[in-house]
């Protein structure tokens, strides 16, 4: 445990080590291939595609293939079998890796000096398994490699490294540190050279002086947290289920927890060798036998502190085990475990992936929302990563495009795509997503356009006497559609809304004053040109936040802002910022729609002159819908 402190020490705490992107090497159904990652990840594809095996992966990946996914030689795939090949392997590329960071135990420097990162300028670990088991753990990196000694100078011992200074004659300030000299020794092949010359290389970190890079890493990486879906009732089961299993290891990586371990670890060590060496020097007085004597103690860093607590978990009335309950109510406690995260003040002091196999298995259509929010507000903290699997339509419809990767096996074993048109007509057509249309559409720029219509809509009553856009949406009679909205479900409505009947109710941002003004006009007027009951206007105001009066606004972000600032024209996100709101402009544009504009009244709006023009947006959605009516 006295490692455990250093490594913490010596890496820093403000690092954020996140995956950027995950390869595989003859895995199960992946032959080659490479998946993008993002802070949110959602795999789409029919069964036995390979999605679950992506999220397995990492489970072998970070805890060596002994974790809640054992490896096996089954892992490896059958084609590559039939080649003779003997091992699979998984790697996985990183960001935000510590830097600085005491590379030996002598001098600081940094991956990115040490020339460990690979040509992305990324951290990029590598594990290979034979006969479900791990053989290899490697670098790949974008390396010096003018000669062989230069290619191994990061294995190289601190002798060896003497030895090369002395025979060159290099000049060194401090012979005691191996960083100080491996630079001397580049320096000296890049004079030579002309320069370094560099290749990809693999560099092995077992067994070599690197490997204490490795364990220095290896403190820095992220917990790593599998639910997966049932497939047998077994008491094995707990450990893909349990939430309480996945927060005991967050908590043996805090610092202030292992630190009072570590206190106890040396208090202990110390008596139980003291007590060892007594014994030895009594067994040879008692005996006159000089038979060689030492106590078999593990070190403290190699106490696994976590296994104390592997029983650990939820009992249920007359204490029937969790995993015992049935499917739903499992799911249901992950849900409550994942929503009571999200409403912790502290930011978490360890870096944690949550990855969840089908989140929709067993769970009613209304708590199925619940998780997939309660992930989303997790993946926006900056020290969680969410990786899900789904096959549901209606699942896969409230993430954003960006999310989403999707999984397909052919002859060729199994790949990853990321999001774009011809990906996202395929997943129309492999997993049957129909459009959610209404008889009349109201298509609006971005998703929070479409929030401030909803919630003015809701709280002005004079508006929702007009018509009820809420109850209209969930009688299927209306859909409001962001034309530019980044969910699943908004690009497939996009795309299908032409071939369908619905009457169209369009309102865009004029942009006045910006140097896109008037950009949707041609759009407008092609709507209007229709003839077929669609009609479409542009705001007269600059965006849909500068409806929002300016004494709202103040009281809803508790700031003051100057009252000569031309309010219908101005950028309110860049006001604001400029105005000491310490946030991004699409948080600004979600707070102000989601939440402001709910305190909107008529008479803010006949104050600002734009009643007549709102009240006129929803009488036309309200002749729309009596024109369907008839």
């Amino acid at each position: 445990m006295i490692r455990l402190i250093q490594v913490f020490s010596e890496i820093g705490e403000c690092a954020i080590l996140k995956i950027s992107n995950i390869s595989f090497e003859n895995f199960r159904s992946f032959r080659k291939s490479e998946v993008n990652i993002t802070d949110i990840n959602v795999f789409l594809g029919k069964n036995d595609q390979g999605k679950s095996s992506i999220l397995e992966a990492l489970d072998v990946f970070f805890y060596d293939g002994k974790g809640s996914i054992k490896a096996t030689k089954d892992d490896l795939n059958k084609d590559a079998v039939r080649e003779g090949i003997n091992e699979f392997a998984i790697g996985v590329q990183f960001e935000g890796f510590p830097d600085p960071i005491i590379i030996d135990e002598t001098n600081e420097t940094s991956l990115k000096e040490e020339y460990l990162l690979n040509k992305d300028g990324k951290l990029e670990i590598w594990k290979r398994f034979r006969n479900g088991n791990l053989s290899s753990t490697q670098i790949k990196c974008y390396h010096p490699c003018n000669d062989e000694f230069l290619g191994g100078l990061i294995t190289k011992k601190i002798g060896e490294l003497r030895d090369f200074i002395d025979k060159h004659g290099l000049v060194v300030s401090d012979r005691r540190k191996a960083a100080e000299m491996r630079k001397a020794i580049r320096d000296y092949f890049s004079k030579r050279d002309g320069r370094l010359i560099f290749e990809e290389v693999y560099i092995p970190i077992d067994g070599t002086d690197l490997k204490k890079i490795w364990d220095k890493l290896k403190m820095h990486m992220p917990i790593f947290n599998l639910f997966a879906v049932d497939r047998e009732n077994l008491d094995k089961d707990s450990e893909l289920q349990d939430p309480l299993k996945s927060r005991i290891k967050e908590i043996f990586y805090r610092e202030d927890v292992l630190n009072r371990l570590n206190e106890v670890s040396e208090e202990i060590d110390n008596e139980i060798r003291a007590f060892a060496e007594n014994t030895i020097e009594m067994f040879r007085s008692l005996t006159k036998n000089e038979t060689e004597i030492t106590p078999s103690i593990p070190s403290t860093e190699d106490l696994k502190w976590d296994c104390v607590y592997k029983n650990i978990g939820f009992n249920t009335e007359d204490d029937i085990p969790m995993n015992k309950r049935g499917s739903g109510f499992r799911r249901l406690v992950l849900l409550s475990s994942l929503i009571a995260r999200t409403k912790e003040e502290v930011n978490n002091e360890v870096d944690v992936i949550y990855a969840i196999e089908e989140p929709e298995s067993s769970l009613h259509p209304k708590w199925q929302k619940r998780l997939v929010k309660a992930l989303i507000e997790l993946a926006e903290r900056e020290k969680y990563q969410v990786f899900l699997t789904t096959h549901s339509p209606n699942m896969m419809r409230i993430f954003e495009i960006e999310c989403i990767k999707y999984v397909e096996r052919d002859s060729e074993g199994s790949k990853v795509y990321d999001f774009n048109e011809d990906i996202g007509t395929k997943i129309i057509k492999t997993m049957g997503l129909l459009p959610d249309i209404g008889k009349v559409v109201v298509c609006v720029e971005g998703p929070t356009d479409k929030d401030f219509l909803l919630n003015i809509n809701q709280n002005i009553e004079e508006l929702k006497n007009i018509i009820d856009l809420k109850k209209e949406m969930e009688a299927g009679t209306l859909t409001i559609m962001p034309m530019n909205g980044s969910r699943l479900k908004d690009w497939i409505a996009s795309r299908v809304l032409e071939n369908t009947n619905a009457l169209e109710f369009h309102l865009y941002d004029s942009d006045k004053g910006s140097d896109n003004e008037n950009q949707y006009l041609e759009a407008i007027e092609k709507v209007n040109q229709r003839g077929d009951g669609s009609y479409g206007t542009l705001t007269e105001l600059r965006e849909i936040e500068n409806y929002v009066p300016k004494d709202v606004i103040e009281e809803c972000f508790g700031i003051e802002l100057d009252t000569s600032d031309d309010w219908t024209g101005e950028d309110i996100p860049e006001l604001l910022i400029s105005n000491g709101v310490n946030m991004e402009k699409k948080d600004i544009k979600n707070k102000i729609c989601g939440q402001c504009c709910k305190e909107i009244r008529k008479d803010h709006l006949t104050r600002m002159g734009t009643w007549n023009e709102i009240e006129g947006w929803f009488l036309n959605i309200k002749n729309m819908m009596e024109r369907c009516r008839r």
